[in-house]
């Protein structure tokens, strides 16, 4: 063989050897592939989405002056007759390494016309930080927001959390923390929300316990993925046995005291199990409002409810509508 030849071949073997050995030995090459599976979300708009946006207003990209990356919100105010109304702070999802606020903008767009203002919160994503800074971002977005509520005008008496995938993670989390004294101290969250202030949880499609998440895959591709998301999230390759992972699985670390909650999920390729589960168990502590699916009749998955081109979707927004009123006081 050419010696060229020859050396050509030895060098595409060892960049093959060393990008294997890469996805192996570091999280990156993961998170870089599942931020670019959430690009763009699964958002569809609802019907009538136009004449929605008429009853709203939206102020993009308002930096609230994180001590880390990605610190900005949305504000998408509700413009109707009502002079005050209920705000509902949302998280978006992403596995922790990617989406964007971005992904959820119809659909809390079509909230806010019914009536509420929402603040839908960016924060930094893994490996480029690890836990609990997503959780520390959402204390800092509401810090700054009522150090500088003269700007904004919201009704911060009144407060609903909300949050997709790992957002609804991220919100039960930390509604956890503002509820219960030492609920995670790991986590050095301060309780900044007034507790009476807090109407409710939005809960969608979240895990609630997040080393269960590998175990109960059925997928050898999906334990591989969460392997590694873990491991970009709580910055250690063996992460599942951390007392932080416990800490953060509200299925393990459980409430003792919570508040109204709204809990949803598909019944095909997520976390339906878990949130039954969980539901269950808010059930003796604050009234919960179930939505789940028999896959029989509907087969639903993952974020199911932004795909509003969808009977079930359509169904599962009117029913948070709602939740949202008989929650409101």
């Amino acid at each position: 063989m050419n010696k060229g030849l020859k050396r050509a071949g030895l060098g595409l073997v060892g960049t093959a050897v060393a990008g294997a050995a890469y996805v192996f030995l570091s999280p990156k090459p993961t998170s870089r592939l599942v931020k670019t599976s959430f690009a763009g979300g699964n958002e569809v708009a609802i019907k009538g989405f136009d004449e929605v946006v008429q009853k709203t207003s939206v102020r993009k990209d308002i930096d609230y002056h994180s001590a880390y990356e990605n610190g900005t919100f949305d504000l998408i105010r509700y413009e109707g007759e009502k002079q005050i109304v209920p705000t509902i702070f949302w998280v978006h999802g992403g596995s922790f390494v990617g989406g964007d606020k971005a992904d959820v903008f119809k659909y809390a767009t079509s909230i806010a016309s019914n009536g509420y203002n929402v603040v839908s919160v960016n924060y930094a994503l893994a490996p480029d930080v690890t836990y609990p800074v997503p959780l520390q971002q959402l204390e800092e977005a509401y810090t700054y927001i009522a150090e500088n509520n003269d700007r904004f005008r919201l009704d911060l008496d009144r407060v609903f959390f909300a949050g997709d995938s790992n957002g609804a993670q991220l919100v039960a989390q930390f509604v956890g923390i503002q509820l219960n004294d030492d609920y995670a101290p790991s986590a050095e969250v301060n309780q900044v929300v007034p507790k009476t202030s807090i109407l409710g949880t939005i809960l969608m499609s979240g895990p609630y316990d997040l080393k269960r998440s590998i175990i109960e895959s059925s997928k050898a591709v999906n334990r591989f993925l969460f392997k590694r998301i873990g491991w970009a999230y709580f910055g250690t390759y063996n992460w599942e046995d951390l007392p932080v992972v416990a800490e953060a699985s509200p299925l393990v670390n459980i409430p003792a005291t919570f508040v109204p909650t709204f809990i949803t999920d598909g019944n095909t390729g997520s976390f339906e199990t878990q949130a039954k589960e969980f539901a269950t168990i808010l059930s003796g502590r604050a009234d919960v409002t179930s939505v789940f699916y028999d896959r029989n009749e509907h087969t639903l998955g993952h974020d199911y409810h932004f795909e509003m081109d969808k009977p079930a979707a359509s169904a599962t927004y009117r029913r948070l509508i709602t939740f949202l009123r008989e929650t409101t006081r």
